[in-house]
This record gives C-alpha cells, structure tokens and sequence, in this order.
C-alpha cells in the first residue's frame, strides 16, 4: 500500500507530526474512515479531522489503558463484555493496522467492499478479530466527527452542520419564550471564538510521538 502524508484538519498542527500515529498508519486510517464516512454535501471523515481525533486519543488516558485492568488471567469474554483484550486501546489499533495494510487494496473502488469483509469478520489479521478492529474505528471515526472540535475532530463544526446540532451555547434567555421555532444559530463549541471554527488549543507532544516516516 502507498503511504502519502496526510494533512491536518487543524491549522495550529500543521507544523508538527502527529502524536501516535505514522504517516502510513494515518493514511490507512483515512482509507478506512473515509468509506465510513464519505464527502458528499459535507466533508468526509479525515477532512473533518477525524485521523487528528483519533491520534490523540490513541497518545492520551483512553488509549493507553487508564481505567483498564490488564493483568491476567485473560478469558474469553462476551461482546457485552466490552473491551477484553490484554493490551491497551493504542496498541490494539496499532496491531489491527499493522496486519490490516497487509491486505488493504490500492484500488479504491475495492475498499468499501474490503471494509465490509472486515466488518463481518472475514479479513484474516493474526490473532485479531477483525470485527473488533473495525468496530474501534467504526466507534473512533462516529466520536471524531460528532465531538466538540475541542478534542481535534469535527472540523469546522462539520458534524454538527450535519445533524443540526446547535453546540455549547451557554445562554438561551432570549429564545426561552419562543416555542415551535428554528433555531437557527451557527454551531459554537466549547473553546469557540466567534468567526472561528472551535478548534483545539495548540497543544505540544507529550510523550515524543512516533517516527513518522
């Protein structure tokens, strides 16, 4: 598979590489969520900065296992049992990828029908149920394109112009009265500055980050 730099959603990255990610596990990760959630009237998940969302969660608490016990003995467990894995959210995707970009096909118009296989478990990756893997991503790209942009995802309020959600506006006093009608107020989220698009503030590496070559 051809690995090409993928681009930042968010300006103030623009100059840095990603935390977790390499450039060739990003660009699988964009293949992926791309089919999950395409361009049409609205930008598909990686132009809305669903791959930014989903390297900082794989560098920060959620994908590093805080909260996980992950000390064995490891069973079998059920999938209403949730994660049962005896590694940490990062290092499952990490593994997932790496076996997946074994078999991804360059050709587009054979993704969709690569991720379906996954989905339904067809897509041999070593020891890994490849529906568990496409169930993170799955969980992964819907939290980044509908998160508050503060996280690193749903650029440009994109998610929310989606659904016609509204966002984190703190006062309603003005509209209290004013039942049955649109509110048509443009998406604001929690760190929004008006005429701005709600994005993180800059942030530096914690930890270093990977080689991204």
């Amino acid at each position: 598979m051809t690995s090409t730099p993928i681009r930042h959603a968010f300006a103030q990255l623009d100059d840095q590489p990603f935390f977790f990610l390499t450039n060739g596990e990003a660009d699988f990760l964009a293949r992926l969520c791309d089919v999950l959630i395409p361009e049409d009237d609205f930008p598909s998940a990686s132009q809305a900065g669903v791959i930014d969302f989903i390297d900082i969660q794989m560098n920060g608490g959620y994908g590093q296992g805080e909260g996980l016990f992950l000390e064995g003995p490891f069973a079998q467990g059920t999938p209403e049992q949730g994660f049962q894995l005896p590694m940490t959210p990062a290092e499952f995707l990490r593994a997932g990828i790496a076996e997946a970009m074994k078999s991804l096909p360059d050709d587009p118009e054979q993704i969709v029908g690569y991720v379906t296989a996954l989905s339904k478990d067809e897509i041999a990756l070593g020891d890994l149920s490849s529906k568990l893997f496409f169930d993170e991503v799955w969980k992964l790209t819907n939290q980044g394109y509908f998160a508050d942009p503060i996280y690193g995802g749903n650029a440009d309020y994109a998610g929310w112009k989606m659904v016609g959600f509204p966002g984190a506006h703190a006062y309603y006093l003005s509209f209290i009265d004013k039942h049955n009608r649109p509110y048509n107020q443009p998406p604001m989220g929690v760190n929004h500055i008006p005429g701005g698009d709600g994005a993180m503030p800059l942030i530096r590496h914690q930890t270093g980050g990977k080689d991204n070559g």
